[in-house]
């Protein structure tokens, strides 16, 4: 199986535990692995027989500006459920990185894989 993959998808959203958090936007990055077969559009040449990635991007920004949330589980899981429901894929693949949301980390989120 091939894999589409998009890497430091910018999201901004309200999302936190904290009163301060959801009062405020954030910026997250998304890292997405989607499962396709590119032989098809790559011997036809035809966005319309491929995985649009543009579309993808799309759909998960509006996904994290839809709502507040107070879980990065919660968008993550939410945007791999529409991501499969929507697209042509069986696998996801979701990374969210929340940056320096803990005092002394770099870098904090979640990773989650789901299958149709």
């Amino acid at each position: 199986m091939d894999r589409i993959y998009l890497n430091g998808v910018e999201l901004e959203c309200t999302i936190g535990v904290w009163d301060w958090e959801q009062a405020i936007q954030q910026k997250l990055s998304a890292d997405i692995e989607l499962a396709t077969d590119a032989s098809i559009p790559a011997e036809q040449d035809d966005l319309d027989k491929a995985l649009d990635y543009q579309k993808v991007a799309e759909r998960i920004q509006e996904i994290a500006k839809s709502q507040p949330y107070a879980l990065l589980e919660t968008l993550a899981e939410k945007i791999a459920v529409t991501i499969l429901a929507e697209f042509e894929t069986d696998y996801v693949k979701l990374k969210l990185d929340k940056g320096a949301a803990v005092k002394g980390v770099r870098n904090v989120g979640v990773i989650i894989e789901r299958r149709a």
